[in-house]
């Protein structure tokens, strides 16, 4: 899956498809399936902000058909996260959309790194509207959510360890809980994608029909 490299771009930061020199840390990924996802959740432990860096860091569950648009609830960490009133240690979190329309944001908000963040990616009834949520578990706080008719064509699912701009940052171990991802039809291929790198691992993997489930993804730490 070919993901968007980002870039700040105003007071409330945002990202744009261009080339950038970026590094890539643990990641996960899934597909491309035969069939399609009508649903995908998972739980992240993001772990501690870096307290100090150059360049964008971000972490993320995402979603793609790999040519249309991606789908992709982000925790962020900028030089300041001022704009989503984020203290030292905390990310900020978001809702997006990237497509060829550049990017589209639902709401932020600030998220510590010891909170279970719940992920979902859910495709309504009319086959066309990804709905987005981000959920704070322990409080049952919504942190986020953005709806948008994509369409029902999602065929790949992975996390994402993200340094953007060359940045320079310790990044602190990550946790993924209980992902389970829902096709349209069972796929008895699927689970042989599964791909990993920069040290990531995952247990638990099982197949029921047309659902497929990680008990947990475990991303290291890195500089």
């Amino acid at each position: 899956m070919a993901y968007n490299p980002f870039k700040l771009t105003g007071f409330t930061p945002s990202r744009t498809t261009q080339k950038r020199s970026d590094t890539w840390g643990g990641a996960v990924s899934l597909g491309p399936s035969k069939s399609v996802i009508t649903k995908a959740i998972t739980t992240i432990t993001p772990g501690t902000a870096p307290s100090t860096q150059n360049g964008e860091l971000f972490l993320w569950p995402g979603m793609s058909n790999g040519t249309g648009d991606l789908v992709q609830t982000t925790l962020e960490s900028w030089p300041s996260n001022d704009w989503c009133g984020a203290k030292t240690g905390e990310w900020c979190i978001r809702c997006s959309l990237f497509g060829g329309f550049g990017q589209k944001d639902g709401p932020s908000a600030a998220v510590s790194g010891d909170m279970r963040v719940e992920i979902l990616y859910e495709l309504l009834d009319d086959g066309e509207t990804w709905n987005q949520t981000a959920t704070d578990l322990d409080s049952n706080t919504v942190l986020s959510t953005f709806s948008y008719k994509s369409g029902g064509f999602m065929r790949g699912y992975g996390t994402g360890t993200e340094c953007d701009d060359s940045c320079t940052a310790t990044i602190a171990a990550q946790t993924y809980e209980n992902t389970v991802i829902t096709l349209k039809e069972a796929d008895s291929t699927f689970a042989d994608t599964i791909a990993t790198s920069g040290s990531a691992t995952y247990e638990g993997l099982t197949v029921s029909g047309n659902v497929l489930t990680i008990a947990k993804i475990n991303v290291p730490s890195m500089s």
